[in-house]
């Protein structure tokens, strides 16, 4: 039986090394002052082993090693708690990470994505340390890693030439294209075209927890092809539909409905089935069958019923390249991507008929981070589609023309995606 007394210093101390263990979360620290307090107070070994949560063994060894070293013993284990002791040494780290970043398949997996099964076997091959999964995203936080999405870059990136070519067009090309707008007065306009799929697009969203949002879709692979451009001073957007027309069956059914002109349905059912790449070939090709007076009088209810997903093609850009001439009265430098039709016959034959208003400029192969209207397309996508169902082509349609009309309305939202090039260039509206 183990007999000690406490002088009043003593207990003043544990007190004291108590409220240093609170201090530093010094667990192992506030259990032993603890225990000698009880003890001094006068609780039984039992009973402190109960409260403590050990054996009554553990307890007397407490009392032997304080009878052995007294306060010192306490005062040796003032340090911040310690957590878990690391598995793998720091070279050992450093080397996971090497493995991690070189990618699965350099590690003999088959696949390219890395999992935490993955990791945790590699760090028993490779180092004969096992780790609960659960525990590894801990681990590989603290190494610097993130459980993230990748992105596309082209197989050129690491290529010589093709850094070089895309530093050239940032520190020459792109200052001498701003600095002749300003002297010649022209606008410099960012183009790119894009498509909105029909059947919706998902992202993130809140939900409660196990019941994962749906979204309805019809499945029909169509999508809405859109040229844009965005002007880097103003702000200012310009775009236009990239649509076909046909006269498919269903659409002579809801012109029917709409009450045209027998006469005139019967003049359409000759073009059934047959597709126009533009809205002029398709008015062409309407007037041809019937008169002016006929034609002008029901041409919106034909439009609506008859349009579709169109092409991009050097037809339909033509008639982008058109439109923005008409809107800005001055001079164009039309910054543009390397679109195979951009280059073709008769995109090539426009562009040299408007050679003294409308100069190109090509951004550099693969380089689409480097074409501001690339965020804004992002950004209409989150406000148009994300999450939601269109029916029809028109409800799609409808849903990202609105987005649209804010743009024409707030030009903030079009400057916003070129902020740090306006900033760079110290250019103002």
């Amino acid at each position: 039986m183990i007999t000690l007394s406490f002088s009043k210093s003593i207990v003043e101390k544990l007190q004291k090394n108590l409220e240093i263990a609170l201090a530093l979360s010094n667990i192992r620290l506030y259990r032993l002052a603890q225990t000698l307090l009880w003890y001094s107070e006068g609780e039984s070994i039992k009973q402190i082993a109960k409260l403590i949560g050990v054996c009554g063994k553990t307890i007397i060894t407490w009392l032997k090693t304080f009878m052995y070293k007294g306060i010192a013993w306490l005062t040796g284990l003032h340090y911040q708690g310690r957590g878990r002791k690391d598995k793998l040494t720091q070279e050992q780290r450093q080397g996971l990470i090497k493995l991690i970043k070189a990618g699965p398949e350099a590690n003999g997996f088959h696949c390219g994505v890395w999992n935490s099964a993955m990791i945790a076997e590699i760090i028993w091959l490779k180092f004969e340390v096992r780790y609960n999964l659960n525990y590894l995203s801990c681990l590989l936080k603290k190494l610097g890693f993130s459980y993230q999405k990748a992105r596309f870059i082209s197989d050129r990136h690491e290529e010589e030439k093709y850094e070089l070519t895309r530093r050239e067009w940032l520190d020459i090309t792109l200052p001498a294209i701003i600095n002749k707008a300003k002297a010649e007065n022209s606008v410099v306009l960012f183009g790119d075209e894009v498509s909105f799929a029909m059947w919706g697009s998902l992202s993130r969203t809140w939900a409660p927890i196990g019941q994962q949002p749906t979204v309805k879709t019809t499945g029909i692979r169509k999508g809405l092809k859109m040229f844009g451009t965005i002007e880097l001073k103003g702000g200012s957007f310009q775009y236009l539909h990239s649509l076909a027309y046909e006269l498919k069956p269903k659409s002579l059914k809801l012109l029917k409905e709409a009450k045209l002109p027998a006469e005139l349905l019967a003049l359409l059912k000759t073009l059934k089935n047959q597709k126009y790449a533009t809205k002029q070939l398709f008015l062409t090709a309407l007037n041809s069958l019937a008169g002016g007076p006929l034609i002008n009088q029901h041409q919106s209810i034909i439009l609506q019923h008859t349009e579709t997903s169109g092409r991009f093609n050097g037809e339909s850009y033509v008639e982008f390249l058109k439109q923005l001439l008409a809107y800005y009265q001055g001079k164009i430098i039309l910054i543009e991507d390397g679109a195979p039709y951009h280059g073709s016959h008769v995109v090539k034959e426009f562009k040299l008929a408007y050679e003294d208003r409308l100069t190109i400029e090509r951004l550099p192969a693969f380089s689409p981070d480097y074409n501001p209207i690339e965020k804004l397309w992002k950004n209409t996508k989150k406000d148009s589609t994300h999450l939601k169902y269109f029916k029809t082509f028109e409800d799609l349609h409808a849903s990202v023309i609105k987005t649209f009309k804010t743009y024409m309305q707030d030009a903030g939202k079009i400057l916003c995606v070129m902020k740090k090039m306006r900033e760079d260039f110290a250019i103002t509206v």
